[in-house]
Parts: C-alpha cells; structure tokens; sequence
C-alpha cells in the first residue's frame, strides 16, 4: 500500500508542458470542433521535424501536452481549420524574455475567424 501511495505521489511531481485552447466561431459564438490544435518546432533547414498535434472537441476544447520542464523552445502553436484563418502563436509571443523565462502551461480563449 505504501509502495502505491510513493508511486501515486512521484507520478504527480511529473513536469510537464501544454497548451489548452476554447475556440469560438465569431459569428454565433459556437464551439468550433475539429479544429488542428499543433505545437510544430523548425530544424535548423526551417523544416518542421517535431511536433505534437490534436483537434479540438465538440466543446471547442483542444490540448496539446507532453512531458518536460519547458515549452519546446522554438516551437509554435498553430490552430487550424479549413474556412478559417489559421492562428499561428510565435515562440517569441510565448516566450518573450526566453526559455529560462517561460511559462510551462498556457490557455488561449480565441475566436476563429472565417476566411
């Protein structure tokens, strides 16, 4: 029993980094779902090797989160659906003052806009 608490425990402690967005359609203020809800990080060839992705819930609601003790440094949040503007979040808009600097877990209330 003991043994199962300390695991429970040591597995609360786990660092981790996301990101939670509700995404709204402008016109009704419906939940938009299906929505690409990505994290994409460049190499140095400006190709997009690592990413993570997930699409949004009838809700409106899409997360993106992985284990680790910062935001990826340099990678993006982009938010995509066909018939709207994809959103695209720089690092540099995340993580202004730099990776020693950033917070972990962001949450994002947007409004999609049609193209």
């Amino acid at each position: 029993m003991r043994a199962a608490l300390l695991i429970a425990l040591l597995a609360a402690c786990d660092p981790a980094w996301g990101v939670q967005v509700h995404l709204r359609d402008p016109a009704s203020g419906a939940p938009v779902a299906d929505a690409t809800v990505a994290v994409a990080c460049k190499d140095d060839g400006g190709l997009y090797p690592v990413g993570w992705m997930r699409k949004s819930d009838a809700a409106g609601d899409g997360r993106v989160f992985d284990l680790g003790w910062q935001w990826p440094v340099g990678c993006d949040l982009y938010v995509a659906k066909p018939g709207y503007e994809t959103q695209w979040i720089r690092y540099r808009d995340l993580c202004p003052n730099g990776p020693s600097h950033c917070d972990r877990v962001f949450a994002f209330d947007l409004m999609m806009v049609r193209d």
